[in-house]
């Protein structure tokens, strides 16, 4: 992409957001005010304009509002089968740390971060009694709030919820067999998943940066062991399909393709895979994870596995997960597989489009999904036009600890 057009669109992009800011009905990152405000915070940095950052600090103080109307009203609406209030106030949460954390300026949320702790600890006890580890629906909303909150302030109440997690996961792993586990989901009729935003991809991830980032204070041995079991059973679903290594569900017979983005398919699987097997020294597995990972990182944009240019289930975010995986390893091919995704933003992208910055979405026209989904951060233009910025000035803050991989 020339420099001029990645500008013009980035523009185009904030306009659009501008014009359809109402649009934001709640005060999350995902879908919400504070995903709206986070591109105004990267274009205030990227364009050096005080106007973006004065528009960034009006969506904190509505977003504040939306958060303290939930608390009085104690009533939450949510848009899609999974959504939870603790997803809203979590996300909230994790905004606010990123931006107080990352652009150089002088802010204190501290207030909002000790009403969320109490908060949030409540609905994770609620949680943790129904067995629900999802991202969005159970306590990994909550838990990689606690997770962020950790790494930036080293608070001990964070990493106290976070073993209480730890340990409500490592408890209840069903057990399949000797060497395998597995976890079920509430939320979706106790389905057996195995990606990064509801299976046991997911569960395996959180695991390993609890104990990467010294968090643990659980029994290390059987920790370690239901970590290696986790990954046998994920490993024992790989099928000889290299455009689909892994089902989405368990038990699943059939061999076929399958999406190609960080929310469903194999490179989120291969992703929490890649680290637990290099963080607990899972040697075994090792070079069959690399090498799917390879694979992984030579195929193409193909409409039917990568379906617009989002962050959740487009280009932008295999831009990012291949450009986390460059900065853990330093391997060339995945700073190259990086490259080629950021560079295929606009391949879903039509100058003669006049709505959406001229951005092509499937479900645009579809009446079942909520009409902020497509200006949103995670599906639609804002987390475009954040990451047209960042890949285009890699000063800018990386936004992983906002994303299914976390921090």
């Amino acid at each position: 992409m020339q420099k001029l057009e990645i500008q013009n669109i980035i523009n185009n992009i904030i306009t659009q957001i501008d014009q359809n800011i109402s649009i934001f009905s709640d005060a999350s990152i995902e879908y919400g005010k504070m995903g709206a405000a986070l591109l105004y915070y990267y274009g205030y940095k990227h364009f050096d304009n005080k106007e973006f950052l004065d528009k960034g600090e009006l969506m904190i103080e509505e977003s504040i509002q939306l958060i303290s109307k939930i608390s009085n009203d104690d009533e939450y609406i949510p848009k899609y089968k999974g959504d939870s209030v603790a997803q809203t106030l979590a996300s909230f949460g994790k905004g606010l740390m990123f931006i107080q954390n990352h652009f150089d300026l002088d802010y204190d949320f501290s207030e909002y971060y000790e009403y969320l702790n109490d908060t949030l600890h409540e609905t994770v006890k609620q949680d943790l009694a129904r067995k629900d580890y999802d991202y969005f629906s159970g306590s990994l909303a909550s838990g990689y709030y606690f997770l962020n909150r950790y790494i930036h302030d080293k608070d001990p109440y964070a990493q106290q919820v976070l073993n209480e997690i730890a340990a409500s996961i490592i408890k209840n792993a069903v057990i399949l067999n000797q060497k395998e586990v597995y976890w079920t989901s509430p939320s979706y009729n106790n389905q057996v998943y195995l990606g990064l935003s509801h299976g046991s991809a997911m569960i395996l991830n959180f695991l390993t940066k609890i104990y990467e980032h010294g968090i643990l204070e659980a029994e290390e041995q059987r920790f370690k062991e239901i970590v290696y079991k986790a990954v046998y059973f994920l490993m024992k679903q790989k099928r000889n399909q290299i455009n689909g290594f892994f089902p989405y569900r368990y038990p699943n017979a059939e061999v076929n393709e399958t999406q190609l983005s960080m929310c469903y398919g194999d490179l989120g699987i291969l992703y929490a895979l890649y680290n637990a097997v290099k963080r607990f020294q899972l040697q075994e597995f090792e070079d069959e994870v690399v090498q799917m990972l390879h694979e992984s990182s030579q195929r193409k944009l193909k409409h039917s596995h990568t379906q617009d240019s989002s962050i959740l289930y487009g280009c932008s975010g295999l831009y990012y997960m291949f450009a986390d995986l460059y900065n853990r390893t330093s391997e060339k091919i995945y700073g190259e597989s990086s490259q080629y995704w950021y560079d295929q933003i606009i391949s879903y992208w039509n100058s003669d489009k006049e709505t959406l910055a001229g951005f092509q979405f499937d479900y645009e026209d579809d009446q079942q999904i909520h009409p902020s989904a497509k200006y949103s951060f995670f599906w639609g233009i804002a987390g475009i036009g954040i990451t047209l910025m960042q890949g285009s000035q890699k000063k800018l803050p990386f936004p992983h600890e906002l994303l299914l991989t976390g921090i």
